[in-house]
């Protein structure tokens, strides 16, 4: 049994796929996997991403596979709320500018347009699920060792939360991003004794161009390759490589078309520190 986790798959269901099979990720067996959110939008196959994810959460593996809330899911939530409650000659009218912003400059036009084209039933179930996606788990390994995961921020399941706090702890824990050498436990007060905090969000080209010009950085000194690799930070490791890319390499700003030849998606063995990737 193995603890693998992957983010921001945004749409490339298949290289979710490609990746399962060439990390054996065994869920039938035993093994552990961690999606930290953004499974939408950008790829070609948002929706059927989603549900493809949801299904792995249902049936048989539901108790071995952990769903966590990214700000794409966030964005595609409250497009929905608001849609709920347009009047009903305005339903298929994208009102808000918080909505405009998902849709066209976040790339969520195909996920809204599949959704809409849904039965009311499995719009319903897709709501609830999403609803239901926390912001953060824990990875307790064999040997002692706990991992704090979330999209982009950490959120401590074991500390108090505050009812006036929620929403800006909640925005903070999907779209906040780490500085390079930033602690994510510095105002951590609880019993928990983390090895590290893993994060999506980022794309992790930002942080190795980061690490290569400062020399205070103590995390895993980045080596300059073709491809995106997982970065590991000081205290947090972001596994974000840019699949969001993979589908528009074919794009008409050359600035996209480099960073879409580099991007591919990651998996993490937390157990062992390995990696995957499919381009």
């Amino acid at each position: 049994m193995a603890v693998y986790v992957i983010s921001d798959i945004h749409g490339a269901l298949a290289a979710l796929q490609k990746l399962l099979k060439k990390a054996r990720i065994d869920l039938a067996g035993g093994d552990e996997l961690f999606l930290l959110g953004d499974y939408i939008d950008w790829g070609v196959r948002s929706m059927e991403t989603l549900l493809f994810v949801m299904r792995l959460t249902q049936g048989e593996t539901a108790e071995h596979v952990h769903c966590l809330l990214g700000n794409h899911e966030e964005m595609f939530l409250h497009t929905i709320r608001e849609h709920r409650v347009c009047p009903e000659d305005r339903k298929e009218t994208i009102l808000s500018s918080a909505m405009m912003n998902w849709v066209h400059t976040n790339s969520g036009i195909r996920t809204w347009m599949a959704y809409l084209d849904m039965e009311e039933a499995q719009r319903e179930e897709i709501a609830a699920w999403l609803e239901a996606l926390p912001l953060s788990a824990e990875a307790v390994l064999p040997d002692g060792r706990v991992y704090l995961m979330g999209h982009a921020y950490p959120y401590f399941p074991d500390m108090d939360h505050f009812p006036e706090d929620a929403e800006r702890e909640r925005q903070d824990a999907v779209w906040r991003r780490l500085l390079l050498r930033e602690d994510p436990f510095a105002d951590y007060r609880g019993a928990r004794k983390y090895e590290a905090f893993i994060c999506g969000h980022t794309i992790s080209a930002r942080y190795h161009e980061e690490a290569r010009g400062d020399r205070q950085f103590k995390g895993r000194r980045p080596r300059l390759r073709r491809h995106n690799t997982v970065f590991f930070g000081e205290r947090f490791i972001d596994i974000d490589c840019g699949a969001k890319l993979l589908d528009v390499r074919d794009h008409a700003d050359p600035r996209v078309r480099e960073a879409a030849e580099k991007a591919r998606l990651a998996c993490l063995r937390l157990d062992d520190g390995k990696v995957f990737y499919a381009d």
